[in-house]
């Protein structure tokens, strides 16, 4: 793209040019181990056949998010001229920590739980449902604070100088960080009793909710393209507590007294971590000079464990569970470097 000038075509050539790169270093991969592929299907295999029909609704209910971005494009070019570029943005940066924290963790927990559910034990099936979305939430919160109050910084890593429009509504979205890392563990709960019909049927809803909403609050109310991140934040709450009303009803007891309590505490240290984490900001205050990408990293960084370390010293103090692995892994890291100096 940038050697010879081909614009955004040249990106969408790179893209399938590494596609192909890929392709051809899998296949020397399999190569190299001597791997021999046979195309048959086993079409009496029950297991494949189980596959098959699950497959369709769990397909569409991945696909169907593309048809709510096209309506919020459709939308935001109703509006004045970058603001399309500004959305995109912004719902990339969000998306980012609801990969590492959402998909990543519960895609890990996930096999573990379709093994409780096939052993039939629906105790032990709760028990790892609240012990990952206890993980998640207490990892999600604070991550949508740092997200909040520094959003001035990540947009200008991403844009030179910055940009207030992308950083509005990176601050809506931020809210929409800790429903959407929630949605993951709690979609893959009914996944993993062999239901992908009723996270569809509730996708479908949320989806014409965010629709309804998103025309209501641009069309109407004139929010803007901040219409459209207020849509969307107000939706993934709403989508999470829907799935996890219809969880409770099938399996009782998952939102226990221990479990209201810890997320009691969370919510606690959160707040306590936001007020340390806005004085960080307010002291390290974005200016017209903070313009250079290493001149803002040592910043960011800064803030960003201050922020984080106070939340995991309160955590500690609030006598939170999830404190004890990181807290270990801190102590061996320490105790490794000093072993190494020594």
């Amino acid at each position: 793209w940038q050697v010879f000038e081909g614009g955004i075509m040249g990106v969408a050539l790179g893209v399938v040019l590494g596609s192909i790169l890929q392709l051809i270093v899998s296949s020397i991969g399999m190569i190299g181990m001597n791997f021999v592929y046979q195309f048959k299907i086993f079409w009496k295999n029950l297991g494949f056949r189980q596959v098959l029909r699950l497959l369709p609704a769990r397909s569409f209910d991945q696909g169907i998010d593309y048809f709510n971005n096209l309506v919020e494009i459709n939308l935001a070019s109703r509006l004045r001229e970058g603001l399309i570029t500004a959305y995109q943005a912004a719902t990339t940066l969000h998306m980012v920590p609801v990969t590492l924290i959402g998909v990543a963790i519960s895609t890990a927990a996930f096999p573990k739980m379709t093994e409780r559910i096939a052993q039939g034990r629906a105790d032990l099936f709760k028990k790892e449902l609240q012990t990952i979305l206890r993980i998640i939430i207490w990892l999600a919160l604070p991550t949508a604070v740092i997200a909040f109050l520094g959003r001035g910084y990540l947009v200008s890593f991403i844009k030179f100088g910055g940009d207030q429009t992308i950083a509005d509504i990176l601050g809506l979205l931020s809210i929409a960080i800790l429903f959407r890392s929630i949605y993951h563990i709690a979609a893959r709960s009914f996944y993993a009793q062999q239901d992908t019909k009723t996270p569809l049927y509730i996708s479908i809803a949320a989806i014409a909710l965010n629709i309804a909403l998103a025309v209501w609050f641009v069309m109407k109310l004139d929010f803007g393209v901040m219409g459209l991140a207020a849509a969307q934040s107000i939706v993934s709450f709403v989508e999470v507590v829907i799935l996890f009303s219809i969880m409770s009803s099938r399996i009782k007891g998952i939102f226990d007294a221990d479990f209201v309590h810890a997320v009691l505490k969370m919510i606690s240290a959160t707040g306590l971590m936001f007020v340390i984490t806005y004085v960080m900001v307010k002291t390290f205050d974005l200016n017209a000079t903070d313009t250079r990408f290493f001149a803002l990293i040592p910043k960011f960084c800064l803030i960003a464990f201050v922020g984080l370390g106070s939340y995991l010293l309160i955590s500690k103090i609030l006598k939170l569970e999830e404190t004890k692995p990181v807290l270990e892994r801190l102590r061996r890291f320490i105790f490794r470097q000093v072993k190494t100096t020594n």
